[in-house]
């Protein structure tokens, strides 16, 4: 059996840290250093998703000489909502890995709900890579013990 998104969330919980548009880099930074997590959901005063900010987004910005880390809101250099690559709930933990791994991220949000809008969890790579694991060392277990005999005929 594949390990879906939903198990992950169900197995890790689905609190998710957000950050407001205009919080300051350096609010970001104090965030995900303080909960040690590499990625924030942007939402609005009404808790609508604007975007998702990385690890990787404030590395890049701030290479650049224009970027004042207590000064740049985080709306400045976060993904916008409409470039979010997000997941569903049934989608296996080796299908995330491979939309992670071609797009060079490693933090997923997962959606779901009629509209596919309702922010369910995120997903990170780390996540992914400990329930492939998982998956395998279950399939390996069972494939000894057909082998072995350790199933009735």
């Amino acid at each position: 059996m594949k390990t879906r998104a939903q198990d992950i969330l169900k197995e890790k919980g689905n609190s998710v840290w957000t950050i407001n548009p205009d919080s300051t880099i350096e609010e970001a930074v104090r965030l995900m250093n303080e909960k040690r997590i590499g990625a924030l959901i942007v939402v609005n005063a009404e808790g609508e998703i604007n975007g998702i900010v990385s690890e990787r987004d404030i590395l890049k910005n701030l290479a650049s000489s224009y970027c004042e880390i207590k000064k740049t809101a985080v709306k400045v250099i976060m993904t916008p909502k409409e470039k979010i690559i997000v997941g569903l709930p049934e989608d296996t933990a080796e299908y995330l890995m491979g939309i992670m791994t071609n797009n060079r991220i490693r933090h997923i949000p997962i959606v779901g709900g009629e509209c596919k809008c309702k922010l369910l969890g995120v997903v990170s790579i780390g996540d992914l890579v400990k329930a492939v694991l998982k998956d395998t060392h279950f399939e390996n277990k069972l494939l000894k013990d057909y082998f072995s005999g350790g199933y009735p005929s």
